[in-house]
């Protein structure tokens, strides 16, 4: 945060107070968006809606403006969102990965600038990222990468007051080559740009943070081992000359798609470690008390001998060696004024805003066995809870899921016996904080024959 008026600090309190009990539904009928906030912590939110980019912000009253920012084409996906000095940039990326656009806020207005298309038949575009510098201004990193060849092509590109684009090659050649578009994001360490780019290609995953050396860019590698290719975007943040990255893999061969989180210090060293096994990364948070992670980790029709791809989702936390669990995909996660967190939680087909005055600590936990009267027994428990009622669920991939029970909280423990009508299925379990309105969460990962 850059700064902090008397006035916005009073904003800010009345945003925690006022969020406080209850999800504030953004928007119905999506379940994409992206989360940003101000510099006085006032929550916006970019998503898509037919061939509309629009863009909701939380007023003073609780509710949701909303206004249309730009024509984009149909399917297309918000890619970053930032909200700076001069107002809020959206990256936008075509639904076939060749079109990127740039939206911004231009006084009472917006200003739509195209900042790639017009590819070759087997060009596509890496997942972009995006970091306002110290004037608010724009700066986009992104890939443009072959499938025919699995050559790459890293380049960063800024956006002057004006809207003028001045775009400068960081690699070429084809590097580095890889098995999918790598994605790419720029941030800055000490004042000074730099490009964290993850990539994998014959069985070797990697991830360069690329710095400017004279007059070229030199590439620091950070992490490096056994893997496929990269899934979904490559998030960076920096403090105090260290930088930290987190993003998805794929590891085919081991039966993982993990997060990772590579912290690079100031000598240059760098340490990783995988996070979750199987999760998609959505959010990077950097606290007094180290980076926060957010992913979304599954369960699916073939974890369960069922057809299709349909999934259960369960948004996860990681700080440290904490985890917290919610109900739902965490599209969005942030660091809100006064240590308070906020997220953006999608449901079956809806957006939901959540803020906690404090990094999210309550914890439930679940666990399932088969009695031989062909019941079942489910227990769990809620750490850190404030009182209330845990909500049993059975779940299926592609069906309407079942509450069978609501338990009240009294030592932080429960305990269901349930008679299932069908089989294979699991259970999740969701106490919604009365403070905060979030659903902590505790999907199960194994089936129940």
């Amino acid at each position: 945060m850059s700064r902090v008026s008397w006035v916005g600090l009073a904003c800010a309190v009345a945003l925690v107070a006022a969020g406080a009990g209850r999800a504030e539904v953004v928007v119905r009928g999506t379940q994409d968006g992206m989360l940003a906030l101000n510099s006085n912590g006032t929550p916006s939110v970019a998503y898509v809606v037919g061939t509309r980019l629009l863009v909701a912000t939380r007023t003073e009253q609780n509710g949701w403006r909303r206004a249309t920012a730009a024509s984009v084409s149909g399917g297309s996906q918000v890619k970053a969102f930032r909200i700076g000095s001069q107002g809020a940039v959206a990256l936008v990326q075509s639904s076939n990965d060749k079109t990127l656009v740039l939206v911004r806020r231009r006084g009472a207005g917006w200003q739509r600038i195209r900042l790639a298309g017009d590819l070759a038949a087997n060009v596509t575009l890496g997942w972009p990222g995006l970091v306002l510098d110290g004037r608010g201004l724009p700066v986009v990193a992104y890939t443009r990468w072959n499938r025919a060849t699995w050559n790459s092509q890293l380049l960063l590109v800024r956006v002057d007051a004006r809207g003028r684009v001045r775009s400068q090659r960081i690699t070429a050649e084809g590097f580095p080559q890889s098995f999918a578009a790598p994605p790419a994001a720029p941030v800055f360490v000490g004042g000074q740009l730099h490009v964290v780019e993850t990539y994998g290609y014959r069985g070797v995953a990697a991830t360069l943070e690329w710095y400017p050396d004279r007059r070229t860019w030199t590439g620091l590698g950070i992490d490096v081992g056994l893997g496929d290719f990269p899934v979904g975007p490559v998030l960076a943040r920096s403090s105090n000359g260290t930088v930290y990255a987190a993003w998805t893999q794929s590891m085919l061969a081991f039966g993982a798609i993990p997060v990772t989180l590579a912290v690079r210090g100031r000598s240059r060293e760098s340490t990783s470690e995988i996070l979750l096994e199987r999760a998609l990364t959505t959010g990077l948070v950097l606290s007094g008390s180290g980076p926060e992670v957010a992913a979304n980790e599954w369960v699916g029709g073939d974890d369960l001998d069922l057809a299709g791809g349909d999934r259960l989702w369960a948004g996860t936390v990681v700080s440290g060696s904490a985890r917290v669990e919610v109900d739902g995909l965490i599209a969005g996660f942030a660091a809100a004024p006064r240590g308070a967190r906020d997220l953006l939680v999608a449901g079956a087909d809806s957006l939901s805003w959540f803020r906690s005055p404090q990094a999210p600590t309550t914890r439930v936990s679940i666990q399932a066995r088969a009695q031989p009267d062909g019941t079942v027994r489910v227990d769990g428990r809620v750490d850190n809870a404030a009182g209330g009622t845990v909500t049993v669920f059975r779940e299926r991939p592609a069906a309407a899921r079942e509450a069978i029970a609501r338990e009240p909280l009294g030592d932080g423990s429960f305990s269901v016996v349930d008679t299932p009508p069908v089989r294979p299925l699991v259970y999740r379990a969701v106490y919604t904080h009365p403070a905060t309105g979030i659903p902590f969460a505790a999907l199960l990962r194994r089936e129940i024959e």
